[in-house]
């Protein structure tokens, strides 16, 4: 099968301004304006690739399956439904509580599924769905899945044979060990491959286990490094008319970070987790004190101070008003301050925990003194000034959950801009809303086959 001789591009049969369904958006020129991805991926890591893509302008399809949805469609927190308050509702995952949600309200689901995504209903297992994704691969530039190695070859689709459909197609396949070596066809998830590459181990007390990693940062950090690896090759794709197969694995990332922990251990034969590791928010290198967490006002209410040298103790000295406590000789060296650590975060954080933490935050930085309100995810979004100078958060519209507020690519482009909305200018799709538009217009199948397909399973 080859390419058609007219093949629909990605928002080319339309004046920038007009959507299907009519959604309106900015004219603004876009890096990757043009350019169809085919979406295969699931969970965190494949999809964040994609929707920094998306984000750029590419025009990306998800496909999906309401039979097998992704997980994380169906994960707390959930988003709240139009005139619900936030957080109604129980936020446990069980079979009752992921049904009442529906497949549209995950929240883990919209973090990583900005960039103006479509959605596909489509089931794979049935020959009439198979060929319906056959169909879509030549109207594509890329096709990134998240599958283990070896899935897409098992239906008839490995890259010899999407070669054969579109010749030059960009593959992006993001496995957890690659798709090459012993372990390629094992599976990770973000929490494992952190486990494996030592990541887990790095984060801790003293005496205590391993706590881990809050989220998964390898789905992140991987999904950065598909992106990456998608506009290198459609960069050598344009000079040369050659597309590739780009193998990206999730341990791979991880392992750089654990690099001078390994040397460490290697050359000195110390252990990265030690008796004298400070049992607390303080880091030993390069040693400071004061250097840590302390209270204020409110509940769970943190700032982080820290005092790199001499000059900077002097300079909290008179942000607290030079009290008598902070006068003695020997806290005027780093060398008495570290020994008198402990107590000097006793006396600091009384008196920090009256203030309210941005008042005092805003006084210490005015003194000079490096300090930071500890966010959390409202803060970010209602009250940090810096992130909403930089527009970092947009409000998207997404089906039935209303606007919300979305995180941008983190960088700016001063001709070619990004947008998390994509060029569509919209929230996460809701799960199969754009079946019409990509059976319809860019597969040309009639309405009334649409209908048929339906019947017969070939729709998820």
């Amino acid at each position: 099968m080859s390419a058609p001789a007219e093949r629909p591009r990605a928002g080319s049969d339309r004046p920038d301004g007009e959507q299907p369904g009519g959604e309106t958006v900015r004219p603004a020129p876009m890096p990757l304006a043009g350019i169809r991805i085919l979406d295969l991926t699931r969970l965190g890591y494949g999809a964040q690739c994609t929707a920094l893509l998306g984000a750029l302008g590419a025009e990306v399809i998800r496909v999906e399956s309401r039979t097998r949805p992704d997980p994380l469609r169906l994960m707390p927190p959930y988003v709240p439904a139009r005139g619900e308050a936030p957080g109604a509702g129980p936020q446990r995952i069980t079979a009752e509580t992921a049904l009442a949600h529906g497949f549209n309200r995950g929240g883990i689901f919209y973090k990583y599924n900005f960039g103006g995504k479509r959605s596909v209903t489509l089931n794979l297992k049935h020959p009439r769905g198979l060929d319906l994704l056959r169909r879509l691969v030549p109207l594509c530039d890329v096709l990134a899945e998240s599958f283990a190695a070896g899935t897409l070859e098992r239906m008839g689709l490995g890259y010899d044979e999407l070669r054969r459909l579109r010749p030059d197609l960009v593959y992006v396949s993001m496995s957890g060990f690659g798709h090459s070596g012993r372990d390629r066809r094992h599976v990770t998830l973000g929490p494992t491959a952190q486990a494996l590459t030592g990541l887990t181990y790095m984060v801790g007390l003293p005496g205590r286990r391993s706590a881990g990693w809050s989220f998964s940062y390898l789905d992140h950090m991987g999904g950065y490094l598909g992106a990456f690896g998608v506009l290198c090759a459609l960069r050598h794709r344009g000079r040369t008319g050659e597309g590739q197969h780009i193998d990206v694995s999730q341990i791979e990332p991880g392992i750089p970070l654990a690099g001078p922990i390994v040397l460490d251990r290697a050359v000195n034969d110390r252990r990265y987790r030690r008796a004298d590791t400070p049992a607390s928010n303080r880091s030993s290198a390069p040693p400071m004190a004061p250097h840590g967490l302390y209270r204020c006002q409110g509940a769970d209410a943190w700032i982080a101070i820290a005092v790199r040298d001499d000059a900077d103790w002097v300079r909290l000295r008179q942000a607290m008003d030079d009290p008598p406590w902070a006068r003695e000789p020997r806290l005027g060296v780093l060398s008495g301050r570290l020994a008198a650590a402990g107590a000097i975060d006793e006396r600091l954080e009384a008196w920090t925990k009256p203030q309210e933490r941005y008042a005092l935050m805003e006084k210490l930085l005015g003194a000079g003194v490096p300090a930071g309100v500890v966010q959390d995810a409202r803060d970010r979004v209602e009250r940090d000034r810096q992130l909403r100078a930089r527009e970092y958060f947009v409000r998207l519209a997404s089906g039935e959950t209303g606007e919300w507020p979305a995180e941008t690519p983190p960088f700016r482009l001063s001709v070619t801009r990004a947008h998390a909305g994509g060029r569509i200018r919209r929230g996460p799709p809701s799960i199969g809303e754009d079946n019409a538009y990509v059976l319809g217009e860019l597969l040309r199948v009639p309405e009334a086959e649409i209908a048929v397909l339906g019947e017969e399973g070939a729709l998820a």
